[in-house]
């Protein structure tokens, strides 16, 4: 199982379109402590956020990152780091709408 973004866009309410996040060993090993550690408030599993939230989602990212370089080592570093910086590129991207509401699961 893994965590990615999601965008439901398809008549049936499914994903229309994803980006990974983690694998879900990873996520809780990693991304989970570190936004605990963080107070990270919007970028979670099960969390959702709308095209205005961008920014600040972003900006939780840019800590995610930081938290990655100060903790880990290796090809977990270069994992968590390269999902972010993927994660920042495509997410603004992914609102084809206004009302347009991505997921995190």
């Amino acid at each position: 199982m893994s965590v990615s973004v999601n965008r439901k866009g398809n008549p049936d309410g499914t994903s229309d379109y994803t980006i990974p996040v983690s694998g879900e060993k990873f996520y809780v090993a990693n991304w989970y402590p570190a936004s605990k550690e963080l107070g990270v408030k919007i970028f979670y599993d099960g969390g959702q956020f709308t095209k205005d939230q961008v920014p600040e989602v972003l900006w939780e990212l840019e800590l995610l990152k930081g938290w990655a370089k100060a903790n880990l080592t290796g090809y977990d570093l270069e994992y968590m780091v390269g999902r972010t910086e993927t994660l920042q590129q495509k997410i603004p991207d992914a609102f084809d709408k206004d009302d347009t509401i991505l997921y995190i699961y």
